[in-house]
């Protein structure tokens, strides 16, 4: 028999401190980045479709993936909702709205928090809704919550009132709120929870991205403004297009690319009547000098 594996655990040398650096800004360069002009905007045609998310994994019955799919389909269900009809005081500057935004999104561990207009050719032909709000509905009629856990009613209760609610339109939207997470490392084969954490990180990532949109969308319509969350599986709009609207990823060999994390991010948007400061979309890679986005320049 032979004695387990030592777990090594790797911590990012970090050379330059972010103690004083504005909470706005979030963890990545963003500033560093190359930016169109103002007023040019990528051929969107060229951007990689949207292709939802699936969390059914029937064949594979021991992925964390179907675990997962009920809390998903949670977070689908309560994507809108009504909108306070007193507006709240705030200021009214655009770009100190966007910077209360995006701190929002940080505290919220977002990897990156970009902000655009929306786009006509953003908007889905048919939108796409998860399979398992259905599901979640007919639990929700016959299931019984046994749990004592405080608030529950409560929280069972906005979530029926969220399911019976019809779906509300996005046709006054004008802003969109693209919140990127980035990807946990994929489990080497040896580790233990291999079987069940397999193929599970883009589910992970869309996970987290789609709490935090419905979460800042419920913020916005409190303050009086509407707003509506779409995540890989129930969406309005097509999240890549938006995340290149926002400056958050290029095209590069046909696919969606952060200068940062390459492929390997999830994506969730908040659109909105809130009036909103734009982030100006991303130079082609060759603008991108790696001296100048690392910081070596």
């Amino acid at each position: 028999m032979h004695p387990p594996k030592p777990i090594i655990k790797v911590h990012r040398l970090r050379i330059f401190s972010d103690r004083n650096r504005p909470v706005h800004l979030g963890p990545f360069p963003l500033e560093r980045l190359a930016r169109l002009d103002p007023g040019q905007m990528p051929d969107l045609a060229r951007v990689p479709r949207f292709q939802p998310l699936d969390f059914r994994r029937p064949d594979t019955p021991h992925s964390i993936v179907n675990a997962m799919g009920e809390y998903q389909a949670m977070m689908d269900a309560i994507r809108d909702g009504l909108v306070n009809k007193t507006k709240s005081s705030g200021p009214s500057d655009q770009g100190e709205r966007a910077n209360h935004i995006k701190s929002f999104g940080y505290f919220s561990d977002a990897a990156m928090v970009g902000i655009s207009g929306l786009p006509a050719s953003a908007h889905l032909e048919t939108p796409v809704r998860n399979p398992d709000i259905d599901r979640l509905a007919h639990d929700l009629q016959t299931r019984q919550t046994k749990t004592l856990a405080s608030g529950i009613d409560l929280i069972m209760a906005d979530l029926k009132d969220a399911m019976q609610a019809p779906p509300a339109t996005i046709a006054a939207h004008t802003n969109a709120i693209t919140l990127l997470f980035d990807m946990p490392r994929d489990p080497r084969g040896d580790e233990p929870g291999i079987d069940w954490l397999a193929d599970a990180q883009a589910h992970r990532a869309c996970l987290r991205a789609s709490e935090a949109a419905v979460v800042l969308a419920n913020y916005l319509r409190l303050l009086g403004w509407d707003a509506k969350a779409h995540s890989a599986t129930s969406s309005d709009v097509d999240l890549n297009q938006l995340a290149v609207s926002a400056g958050l990823a290029m095209v590069e060999q046909g696919q969606l690319t952060n200068p940062y994390l390459g492929t390997r991010f999830g994506l969730a948007v908040v659109t909105t009547t809130y009036d909103l400061a734009h982030d100006a979309p991303l130079a082609p890679s060759h603008d991108q000098p790696r001296t100048r986005t690392h910081g070596v320049s």
